[in-house]
């Protein structure tokens, strides 16, 4: 039964993603836009900073292409329940869905599936064209990365569904989205290495 209201979401979520094909289509050229920006800042940056990207493998565009493609990840776990909520309110479908019999808990959690399918489909081209470029990934440990990455998600996504009864209550404004994702992007470790951080951080 679960499974069935799952495929439905995800479903209705694709097709509206799709009804507007312009704007589908053009994120993907934004991808490609910031992923060549990165590469090309780490043709300028070359050696510099090679002391704290050496625990990393030493290369500016891989540190950069990995930590852009999972910060996504964390993003939509603390976006997508929110956003879900807010849009179903936009459209005037929030009542409607709340009435039925399925759980809350459940419409807000099946609401986010079609994000993270997404986002994992964008991670999946963000290392394709990484590899092209010329990113080794032969020595990923590849399941240590899931793990973290699903530990991650759970944390990040508690936060996301606590963010999203401020929008059920406030109808708009989303205090702890706003502060959790500006300091995840300068304290996480995205775009350089937090070894560069003053010490007093």
């Amino acid at each position: 039964m679960i499974y069935k209201k799952a495929v439905s979401f995800i479903l209705r979520d694709l097709v509206l993603a799709t009804s507007y094909k312009f704007e589908f289509f053009l994120r993907f050229f934004f991808m490609l836009f910031s992923i060549l920006t990165f590469y090309f800042v780490s043709k300028l940056v070359g050696g510099a900073g090679a002391e704290y990207l050496e625990p990393y493998g030493g290369d500016y565009f891989s540190f950069v292409l990995i930590g852009i493609a999972f910060s996504g990840y964390l993003m939509t776990a603390l976006r997508s329940f929110s956003e879900s909520i807010r849009g179903e309110q936009m459209m005037g479908t929030l009542e409607a869905m709340l009435v039925t019999p399925t759980d809350t808990s459940a419409i807000v959690t099946l609401s986010s599936l079609w994000s993270f399918i997404f986002m994992s489909f964008r991670v999946l081209i963000y290392l394709v064209i990484g590899i092209l470029l010329g990113v080794d990934m032969s020595n990923a440990n590849v399941p240590a990365a899931l793990l973290i990455l699903v530990l991650t998600i759970i944390c990040f996504g508690s936060i996301g569904i606590l963010s999203a009864s401020f929008i059920m209550v406030l109808k708009r404004g989303d205090p702890i989205n706003m502060f959790f994702m500006s300091t995840s992007e300068l304290f996480g470790g995205v775009l350089f290495p937090i070894s560069i951080l003053p010490e007093w951080l």
